[in-house]
């Protein structure tokens, strides 16, 4: 989540938020299932579901 990312980077919620739609931005994609999906198709990412 943007909460934990900001918390993990020391990062203010507010920064972290805009640098992810930023990055959303940049890829054309608007939300967290469609960049899950491009991982998984574009870039070959494993996910391992247990």
């Amino acid at each position: 989540s943007v909460k934990s990312c900001s918390n993990l980077l020391d990062r203010n919620i507010k920064t972290i938020s805009t640098q992810k739609r930023s990055a959303y931005k940049k890829m054309d994609i608007t939300t967290d299932v469609e960049l899950i999906h491009l991982m998984l198709n574009e870039f070959y990412i494993s996910v391992d579901i247990t």
